[in-house]
């Protein structure tokens, strides 16, 4: 290819850039943006012949044309060639994640074959380490979006996003729930219902805090019309349950931790008049839930 289109390019940049294969790639980039993608193409398939790194990102860059391109199988054979060089570099990594985008299950499966090659003698190089870690970090995460139960390994790791996240919907819609568990009614005070509402969304409690504090009282009073316990829990307690969850193997064992729960304050309802309220306000019982009397 005499006059292709890459060699053009190397011909001007060499008076003016150092780094004419970073410019290369860039210029390919911008091809695809403008709707002439022969152009890029020609310029990977050379950088990809000369070899080394930079072949390696190029390579990287055609897989993400093609997957854009709906021609899956020729992005993964650029991939394949990435892939095949080892697991402790960047453009690796890059490589698995895109694997990750389309099948996550066997992203998965290269996270778990590239922790079982790492040997105790690498771990020793702080560099190594590193890597081992963010593998590590990648098989949790991936484990935890298929569904598949965290194992005693994966929960020393970090907690990625998207599972922090999906714990604390879950937690929220568990411990919102107006219910008597073993017969203990349990409930936000006002300053973590607050609190909760500004950092997940209104939508996650009543509109209106009254309302909460209602259904509350309501299940309170048809408990036998008598005098009933029940458990207030602060941001104290969140946090303390937020730290069980994270522990959590999967979604189906924080019920189980919800329940166990001892944390919170017990509380009687209902107060005398001139006494704290039961919600947790700091306000006389009188002058909050207990107006107007009843």
């Amino acid at each position: 290819m005499k006059d292709s289109t890459a060699d053009e390019l190397r011909a001007c940049l060499s008076a003016m850039t150092v780094d004419r294969s970073e410019d290369l790639l860039e210029s390919a980039q911008d091809y695809v943006y403008c709707g002439q993608p022969d152009h890029a193409v020609e310029i990977w398939e050379q950088l990809i012949a000369e070899g080394g790194e930079d072949a390696d990102q190029a390579h990287l860059d055609y897989a993400e044309h093609l997957f854009d391109e709906h021609e899956d199988d020729e992005a993964y054979t650029e991939l394949g060639a990435v892939l095949s060089a080892g697991h402790f570099s960047a453009r690796w990594l890059r490589a698995v994640d895109m694997v990750e985008d389309h099948k996550p299950a066997m992203a998965l499966c290269l996270y778990l074959l590239a922790i079982e090659t790492i040997t105790a003698e690498e771990l020793r190089n702080p560099a190594r380490a590193r890597r081992y870690l963010q593998l590590v970090a990648a098989r949790r995460r991936l484990k935890w979006e298929l569904g598949i139960p965290l194992s005693d390994v994966d929960l020393h790791s970090g907690i990625g996003d998207s599972e922090s996240r999906v714990k604390c919907w879950e937690l929220l819609r568990l411990t919102t729930e107006v219910q008597a568990v073993d017969g203990q009614l349990r409930f936000w005070d006002r300053g973590a219902l607050a609190a909760l509402s500004q950092t997940w969304g209104r939508h996650t409690f009543p509109e209106r805090p009254d309302a909460y504090y209602l259904e509350i009282k309501a299940v309170l009073q048809a408990r036998g019309g008598g005098r009933a316990g029940a458990t207030r829990m602060s941001m104290a307690d969140w946090k303390r349950l937020a730290g069980l969850a994270r522990d959590a193997r999967h979604l189906d064992d924080l019920p189980a931790i919800v329940n166990r729960y001892d944390g919170g304050t017990t509380v009687e309802w209902p107060p005398g008049r001139n006494q704290g309220c039961w919600c947790g306000s700091g306000i006389k019982y009188k002058k909050c839930c207990g107006w107007p009397p009843s």
